[in-house]
């Protein structure tokens, strides 16, 4: 089972961001962090598989002082059995990395940060209204090196109106100099929600200068630099380090877990989990979430819905999607054969074969939600 924890708190809005995330609200965090925490304690009651997976996203996990994790954890080991070599990942923002503050969140089980870099240009972090600057992120990155954490992965942001391929080359030149063996690479999105939507005619005037370089090209000349220096990807924005204990060792856990479609609870202010065929969401309103943190906004799934969701993720990562799935979603079988015969004809998926099961794969990951919208289009 996979466990989601949300830290909605922030110090500062960057213009990207639509996520469940809330500024100049510290007075409230010992209010939510009673509520996580009895918001975990009853999910975790409820729940008898062994929690293989732990993610802290946000909002900026680490703004919160490492005083709380201590509650939090408490609170999760005393109502889950958490296996061994459960992943316990938390996101970070280089400007908050402290030495102390890491090898307190060492010694309570954390043992993978992923750390919100974005960017080594300055210009471009000023864009995407990022707090650090990219002579901060080296030592502070080092800080978590030394309390620790070997498993750390950074993300990078792509195709914003002031990229080019020489600056894409050198925010991930500096990332390779970073003790890391993961990145993440996402295509800047204006997504409902964000300050960058709301501005959006001027954001469209801004990006008129880079019309000649496509976003296709940079996702495809990041994946190229990456492939060269020994990180593959295994998802649409995700590349991981070859290395001695063998490649897969380096992907985030957690995510595949949700590519794979498997099972998580989600806790905290607006997440989400999925356990069958519900999908539940907490409130994403602080005070309500304070006031009611059990409480959950139920979405029902019909067999369709499971389907398609785990067609689309599967197909966005190296191990596919069950064919059992996609026959399942097919109620002519005919025009299922001809689908696949197509897309393993055309050279567009290939199968792959795990303890004598088929995988539908993507050739190309980078296409692969085209695949999924014409596989829907033809049932």
């Amino acid at each position: 089972m996979l466990l989601y924890i949300h830290i909605p708190f922030c110090s500062s809005k960057c213009g990207y961001c639509a996520f469940n995330s809330f500024v100049d609200k510290e007075g409230e965090i010992d209010a939510y962090v009673r509520a996580l925490c009895k918001d975990i304690r009853h999910s975790l009651k409820r729940n008898t598989q062994t929690i293989t997976s732990i993610f802290f996203g946000g909002g900026t996990p680490n703004f919160l002082d490492s005083k709380y994790y201590d509650r939090i954890f408490e609170v999760i080991h005393k109502n889950a059995s958490v296996s061994k070599d459960c992943e316990i990942s938390i996101e970070c923002n280089v400007n908050l990395l402290s030495l102390a503050w890491c090898k307190d969140l060492f010694a309570l089980g954390a043992n993978r940060l992923s750390i919100g870099i974005q960017s080594f240009d300055e210009n471009k972090l000023a864009f995407l209204q990022r707090e650090h600057r990219a002579k901060d992120i080296a030592l502070n990155v080092e800080c978590a090196l030394n309390a620790g954490f070997e498993n750390l992965s950074c993300d990078l942001i792509i195709n914003t109106p002031l990229d080019s391929k020489s600056i894409i080359e050198a925010d991930i030149a500096n990332a390779l100099k970073l003790p890391i063996s993961h990145i993440s690479v996402y295509a800047l999105s204006i997504d409902e929600g964000s300050r960058f939507a709301l501005e959006s005619k001027r954001l469209a005037k801004a990006l008129q200068p880079n019309a000649l370089e496509s976003k296709e090209d940079f996702c495809f000349f990041a994946r190229e630099l990456l492939e060269n220096a020994g990180f593959y990807q295994y998802e649409v924005s995700n590349y991981a380090k070859d290395s001695k204990q063998g490649a897969d060792s380096m992907r985030c856990k957690h995510n595949v877990g949700y590519w794979q479609g498997r099972e998580y609870i989600g806790c905290g202010a607006g997440a989400v989990g999925r356990i069958g065929n519900r999908r539940v969401r907490a409130y994403p309103q602080l005070d309500n979430y304070i006031n009611t943190p059990s409480k959950r906004l139920v979405e029902a799934l019909s067999q369709r819905d499971l389907c398609m969701e785990n067609i689309m993720l599967g197909l966005r990562c190296v191990l596919g999607v069950e064919m059992g799935v996609v026959e399942k979603f097919f109620t002519d079988k005919l025009a299922l054969e001809e689908c696949i015969g197509f897309l393993l004809g055309g050279k567009k998926c290939h199968i792959r074969k795990e303890n004598g099961q088929d995988f539908l794969v993507a050739n190309e990951l980078f296409l692969s939600d085209e695949i999924a919208l014409w596989l829907f289009a033809r049932e």
